[in-house]
């Protein structure tokens, strides 16, 4: 024991532990991206391959940005026309009871959403109606 020393000599002899990021002083512990630096995979640490195109058959599709006068059954009736079978349309309503715009539509078969998500983006979608 140190019974023979004050205080000071024994907090100074004593080794310093830090703990946390880097805070002045000493020698830093290596950070946590070098330490599993040799960990990761060489095949995951180049470049990631390019995105494949979505080929899921998508069956729901969310439409936004819709003039508050549009209705449930004009959204039905424009998709059933221009897509196909349409199960559900739900349009959303804030709490005075207008709408927001937004309309869920979930059709029959499947890839009817991928129909329309591509006929939505052509500009003659916009133009007719």
């Amino acid at each position: 024991m140190d019974i023979d020393k004050s205080l000071d000599e024994i907090i100074s002899a004593k080794p310093k532990v830090r703990r946390g990021g880097k805070r002045g002083g000493g020698a830093a512990a290596p950070s946590a991206r070098a330490r599993y630096a040799s960990t990761v995979p060489k095949a995951a640490a180049q470049a990631a391959a390019p995105a494949k195109p979505l080929t899921a058959e998508a069956i729901k599709i969310i439409i936004s940005n819709l003039p508050q006068d549009v209705t449930e059954a004009a959204v039905r009736d424009l998709m059933q026309s221009t897509v196909g079978p349409v199960r559900t349309v739900q349009m959303s309503y804030n709490s005075t009871g207008k709408s927001t715009g937004v309309a869920t539509v979930v059709f029959k078969n499947r890839g009817d959403a991928n129909k329309a998500h591509a006929a939505c983006e052509s500009p003659s979608w916009t133009e007719s109606y």
